[in-house]
């Protein structure tokens, strides 16, 4: 029955594609789950089309549209979480490219923001199983949401896409498609999704290590980046056991966790055994893993990345990479401010689960929650530690709710300090090349008083510092 109802919503990618018209508004989807067979017949069309909005988040891939249409005259970018292949798109047309959200609140925002208000997503899945439904495999996140908001719906079935196990909005049902389309010019991208760690990273981890802020039995939440990357290899080499992950990407870092009986999930108060996220980006070592293994549950983001799940996680440990800090404790970790050659922002990223997981660990409800923000105290001279960030920078994480911050010179804790004490203990944290000039400006902004001079010796709330 299901195979017959499949056959008559089967049509080629050409066909799919030509069911957008003018002024629609399209979803691709995203991660590894982004229909770029559908984005390369698009492309195709662009001398047919006018005012096309495309919805994508966390861009791995380059897009045959952007390059038909880099200026988009016809086809209007709009990204959840940029990278690489959208960057330019928000450094030439500035960050109106960006959608600012709360990532855990995405799905509720589809539904209910965005009902019927998307003309089609094109979701990729893995292929029909006998009780028709379609898997949507390596990314949950807010799919089925997008499924659900759209007037019609257009299922991209890759035969490589393993079938992920979850907890709910995992799958979608033929019965609720409007058209199949099978694609074999497109696998499902692999790559290891991270940076080789340099010696600021592997610094920032030690501290992170002599600071004591790793203990067994946590719930580890671990971001993208060579920082976090070199905590996971602090934690092979530590000897810390009995962790469970609960995160929003799983990457091959915390497979080798997995493979080697550091990680066994045995002391998590919800999803007891498993290991649980939203999507992942990694090798096909990783993707083979995960494929029907019922030691992992993939779940969609309202639910990986809710605080209140979060704070019920025992120890939740939460590390993920910032851009910049100023003296008083905001965090910027996505934007780049006013203070550039073109003197425009320059979306670089999102707002992805940071906060999510910063607020979760903040309401722990074993009141053992730590969130640990990472950054380089300098970038190619500059000191990523402000005296204020600059003029327009995003607040990805406000002051008032960060906990621990670690730079290769220190680890310090900032919650329920006045903004005086925080300054002085991040000043233990910037590059020593660069602490007179923050003093300074410190006073003429007025976080220090005229001519005040930070007393010698560490900080009460410094818990490690590197000499």
């Amino acid at each position: 029955m299901f195979i017959e109802e499949y056959n008559k919503k089967l049509i080629s990618a050409e066909e799919a594609a030509a069911l957008v018209e003018d002024g629609m508004w399209i979803e691709l989807g995203g991660a590894v789950n982004t229909a770029l067979i559908i984005d390369k017949y698009l492309a195709k069309r662009k001398n047919e089309l006018n005012e096309v909005k495309v919805g994508t988040f966390i861009d791995i891939s380059h897009y045959e549209m952007l390059r038909a249409d880099p200026n988009r005259e016809v086809f209007k970018w709009t990204s959840g979480f940029l990278l690489a292949p959208v960057r330019e798109c928000s450094k030439n047309i500035g960050v109106c490219v960006f959608k600012p959200n709360l990532y855990h609140d995405v799905p509720r925002i589809a539904r209910e923001v965005f009902l019927n208000k998307i003309d089609i997503a094109f979701l990729p899945a893995t292929p029909m199983d006998k009780n028709g439904y379609f898997n949507f495999g390596l990314t949950c996140s807010h799919l089925k949401a997008l499924a659900e908001a759209a007037r019609k719906v257009v299922i991209i079935v890759k035969k490589d896409m393993p079938w992920v196990y979850g907890g709910y909005d995992e799958v979608i049902h033929i019965s609720e498609v409007d058209y199949v389309v099978e694609d074999d010019e497109f696998p499902t991208p692999f790559l290891p999704f991270t940076m080789p760690p340099n010696n600021e990273d592997r610094m920032i981890a030690e501290n992170i290590l002599e600071a004591g802020l790793i203990e067994n039995g946590s719930t580890i939440q671990v971001g993208i980046g060579g920082m976090p990357d070199s905590v996971v290899k602090i934690i092979r080499e530590a000897g810390v056991k009995d962790l469970g992950i609960h995160t929003e990407m799983i990457g091959d870092g915390l497979l080798h966790l997995i493979n080697e009986g550091i990680v066994t999930n045995a002391n998590k108060k919800l999803d007891r055994g498993k290991s649980v996220f939203t999507f992942t980006i990694g090798t096909r070592e990783l993707y083979d893993y995960l494929d029907r293994n019922p030691s992992v549950a993939i779940y969609p983001v309202d639910y990986t990345n809710d605080p209140f799940v979060i704070a019920q996680q025992p120890k939740m440990l939460s590390i993920n990479s910032a851009a910049q800090i100023d003296l008083m404790g905001q965090v910027n970790s996505e934007q780049i401010g006013l203070r550039t050659a073109t003197c425009k922002l320059f979306q670089v990223s999102g707002t992805g689960g940071q906060l999510d997981f910063v607020m979760g660990c903040l309401a722990s409800r074993d009141r053992k929650g730590k969130s640990i923000l990472g950054l380089y105290s300098t970038y190619n001279g500059d000191s990523r530690v402000l005296p204020v960030l600059d003029r327009g920078a995003a607040v990805t994480v406000p002051r008032s709710m960060v906990q621990y911050v670690v730079t290769e010179w220190g680890v310090a804790y900032l919650r329920g300090y006045s903004v005086k004490e925080r300054a002085l203990a991040l000043l233990r944290l910037a590059h020593p090349e660069h602490r007179d000039w923050l003093v300074e400006e410190a006073r003429k902004v007025g976080i220090f008083p005229p001519n005040y001079n930070p007393p010698a010796g560490k900080p009460e709330n410094v818990l490690f510092v590197r000499e």
